[in-house]
């Protein structure tokens, strides 16, 4: 889990921890940190340059000019924070090369992924989010700070975490015939989702958008709508309810799909 030791390098921490191959380097997006210390030196200037013997306007200028310096400073040091995934798990160096946390694959319980719409009032603005809840209760939010290339980095997590997640709920599923992902609940009789169940036949169309899980049973309602960010292992739900026919009947000693895919936009059970 997250590492709370001394400073390590990137190799011996890559090396403890047996991390395997690196996957990819992603530093925080930073543009509109660059823009607001432009704009403060741009403001603070104009304030000196403007001011004369007006003393007031003189320290506000200075003001200025700290706030952008300062900003600078703390732009520069996010700019040099960098994420690296690897085969085995993911870690964070500083803008010294320090390795600040450490995360294995095996030490996630859940990955939470879905997109947050922002109210702009003239327009929306899709932002994608991902949550990694840890095994021991600590909480890695991939969104904070903002990758640019987030998309791909939750893609890679995603799939790295859910093949270990998948036969570990494959096995649950043998144990107890019922499998449960936070408010929904597959089981023989259907998708019980809080206090109402759905039963397989009536369900006409499942879909897994953006924002929401949405299922319905021929109405023009879907008859349950509930937000992805309460929905753990996503990946993972969306598998068993695409193959959950073949995997209720499959034998004790059959093997039954363990690599999950992507979901799709739609899928029908």
């Amino acid at each position: 889990m997250e590492s709370q030791q001394g400073p390590r390098s990137v190799e011996q921490a890559v090396a403890e921890a047996d991390l395997g191959e690196l996957h990819g380097r992603y530093r925080p997006a930073v543009g509109a940190d660059i823009a607001i210390v432009v704009c403060c030196v741009a403001l603070g200037l104009v304030l000196l340059a403007a001011a004369g013997a007006a003393g007031a306007v003189v320290a506000m200028g200075v003001g200025v000019l700290a706030l952008g310096a300062v900003g600078a400073w703390v732009t520069w040091r996010k700019a040099n924070t960098w994420r690296h995934l690897y085969t085995g798990g993911t870690l964070t160096v500083d803008h010294r090369g320090t390795v600040t946390s450490l995360v294995t694959w095996h030490d996630i319980a859940h990955v939470r992924y879905w997109t947050r719409v922002v109210n702009l009032g003239t327009a929306y603005a899709e932002v994608p989010q991902c949550r990694l809840d840890l095994a021991g209760g600590e909480v890695v939010d991939l969104a904070k700070p903002r990758y640019q290339e987030l998309p791909e980095l939750v893609a890679f997590v995603d799939q790295q975490v859910s093949a270990l997640v998948l036969p570990r709920r494959l096995d649950e599923l043998r144990t107890t015939g019922v499998v449960t992902f936070g408010p929904v609940t597959l089981m023989d009789e259907g998708v019980r989702w809080r206090e109402l169940l759905v039963p397989w036949g009536g369900i006409t169309r499942i879909e897994f958008g953006k924002t929401r899980l949405k299922i319905w049973t021929g109405g023009r309602s879907p008859v349950v709508s509930q937000l992805l960010s309460a929905l753990p292992d996503r990946t993972v739900l969306t598998h068993l309810i695409a193959h959950w026919p073949e995997l209720r009947q499959a034998s004790e000693g059959s093997d039954p799909p363990v690599t999950p895919s992507e979901p799709g936009r739609e899928s029908r059970p």
